[in-house]
């Protein structure tokens, strides 16, 4: 799955690496959650890689009243071109959500309190470079005119690489294949990245916080404890 990602790649290298020509302003964004603004790559009328910003949480074009608190942020690869509210933006309605990366909590132990506990994990490519997502969206218009655009991202089975910390990840689309997945799709692109493809970086509780933002989400537990 994916409820949390980050994205502070400058707007120039982001475009260079996927092709669109708009150059907005861009702000950094270290702790991205559903149902806000998100960084988009969509074909245009003229069949070119564009710029632009949806909800991230779809809202099905045919739904009458969107239920803005259960935002459908996820779908699963597996099911997307069956579900009613996928299969019409999957066949048609394809797109890339750029990221640098994205996080994961992993459910434990503590033997001292006795309690559940969560560790997050910022997990990134290993070579530190930003990527995209594999992504849906929809254009739903109200009765009184009002319009969201909305996006989801598709998810898979998770690789070797992190399948410890949890079983489900992000759809990665490789560079050579944002063509192919934005004007044909197909199952053969959803699936998860080869082994040794991503790192997991142990972060501390800050991120927890969906309203906390800003470089400490990223900070590890090691470079926490080399300050004391």
């Amino acid at each position: 799955m994916c409820g949390r990602f980050a994205l502070t790649t400058p707007i120039a290298d982001l475009s260079d690496l996927m092709g669109f020509p708009e150059r907005p302003n861009l702000e950094e964004r270290y702790n991205i959650c559903p149902t806000q603004p998100v960084a988009v790559v969509i074909l245009g009328s003229d069949k070119k890689r564009h710029f632009t910003l949806h909800r991230w949480g779809l809202i099905p074009n045919w739904v009458k009243e969107p239920n803005l608190n259960k935002p459908m942020h996820n779908a699963r690869s597996e099911t997307v071109n069956e579900k009613p509210s996928f299969k019409g933006p999957f066949r048609g309605r394809r797109c890339l959500i750029p990221a640098d990366g994205f996080y994961e909590w992993q459910s434990g132990y503590s033997g001292k309190t006795g309690n559940t506990t969560k560790q997050g994990y910022y997990i990134t490519q290993t070579n530190n470079a930003p990527f995209a997502f594999a992504g849906i969206w929809d254009d739903w218009l109200g009765a009184d005119g009002s319009e969201v655009q909305s996006c989801a991202v598709l998810t898979t089975e998770a690789n070797h690489d992190i399948c410890h910390i949890h079983h489900r990840m992000p759809v990665i689309v490789p560079r050579k294949d944002y063509n192919t997945w934005l004007f044909k799709g197909g199952q053969d692109l959803l699936k998860p990245l080869p082994i040794n493809s991503l790192k997991a970086t142990p972060v501390t509780s800050y991120v927890n916080n969906a309203r906390n933002e800003g470089p400490a989400c990223h900070e590890s537990q090691l470079q926490q404890a080399q300050l004391f």
